[in-house]
């Protein structure tokens, strides 16, 4: 993940996880049609006590503020330049069943833009994308 941006209007806001230049993430398409999508804060606290199962309340808490994840199936329909996302897992509850349906904007051969229709942030929908770079494009 290179850039994520967020649009309220005409107004650019932080994602939910805060600034992109604080964030880090991956995508990844497999040729079998397996995806997983992967966002978070670039820095995260440890738990104090590290056990898997560990975790205060607040630091439980934070950790999942500080991800978006989700993973399934996806199909590409190159004639409206889409790609649907079936959710399977997901940090999201509401996303698991769901189909997630961006659109496929490519900046150049190692840059792919997927756009999103609107989805509620902070109780209003909200617009969004987030600019993806090929590995070793850099």
């Amino acid at each position: 993940m290179i850039d994520w941006k967020v649009f309220r209007g005409g107004e650019t806001i932080d994602p939910p996880l805060g600034p992109a230049t604080a964030c880090t993430g991956l995508l990844i398409y497999t040729g079998e049609g397996t995806m997983s999508a992967n966002l978070t804060l670039a820095e995260r606290a440890p738990f104090a006590d590290g056990s898997l199962d560990g975790g205060t309340q607040q630091e439980r808490a934070e950790a999942y503020r500080s991800i978006i994840s989700y993973a399934g199936t996806y199909e590409v329909d190159e004639p409206t330049a889409t790609v649907v996302h079936h959710v399977k897992i997901a940090t999201f509850p509401n996303f698991v069943g769901a189909d997630l349906t961006r659109t496929c904007v490519f900046e150049d051969e190692n840059t792919l833009k997927l756009d999103t229709p609107p989805m509620k942030m902070g109780g209003e929908p909200l617009g969004s994308h987030i600019l993806w770079q090929r590995k070793g494009a850099r």
